[in-house]
């Protein structure tokens, strides 16, 4: 009889403490959720910061084109968001497109542009856009590091486009800005 309020006791503790795991396991989810969430929350609200002060960085000055650095540092396999700026400075409404393309890597100066976009991708919205006169807007990019660590040059070229979606002029663009991709 001894034996058996033994082992009726070990049950009620086993099935104690699987209980208590649970809950503890749940209270950990709902944290670690919250935490995932408010980080989530913090970068959008900061994307939009940037957003906003490249639009106002380009209403006070006479800049075509707002970048926010020189370099971006980017873990080898990860990505980063990143926001540009287009002011339409002249006197007619502008029609453009957006390129962006990896032009040398400092490791491997003989790599060609179609090598390099193994290394250095970029995804972005390729259609052309409508600015009237005086107006800005923001555009977004997102940047791949795929390939091998080290430093890659960025030409980054605002062209415009006629209604057919053709450039204008090919060999000058409306604004350009060359920064450097250093892949981690």
């Amino acid at each position: 009889m001894n034996n058996k309020k033994g082992s009726l006791n070990l049950s009620i503790q086993a099935i104690v403490i699987v209980v208590i795991a649970f809950v503890v396991l749940g209270l950990g989810l709902s944290f670690v959720r919250g935490q995932f969430k408010s980080i989530t929350e913090t970068s959008t609200g900061v994307q939009e910061q940037i957003r906003q002060q490249i639009l106002e960085d380009l209403r006070t000055g006479d800049k075509k084109l707002s970048f926010p650095a020189t370099t971006l540092s980017i873990e080898k396999g990860d990505a980063q968001d990143i926001a540009i700026g287009v002011k339409n400075t002249n006197n007619a409404q502008l029609k453009f497109e957006i390129k962006v393309e990896a032009t040398e890597s400092q490791a491997h100066p003989e790599w060609t542009i179609e090598q390099l976009k193994d290394h250095v991708s970029f995804f972005y919205d390729t259609s052309a856009f409508t600015l009237q006169t005086t107006n800005a807007e923001a555009y977004n990019i997102k940047i791949n590091a795929d390939g091998d660590t080290g430093t890659y040059l960025v030409n980054l070229r605002i062209m415009e486009v006629d209604d057919g979606g053709n450039e204008i002029t090919p060999d000058a663009p409306y604004a350009e800005k060359s920064f450097f991709v250093n892949i981690i």
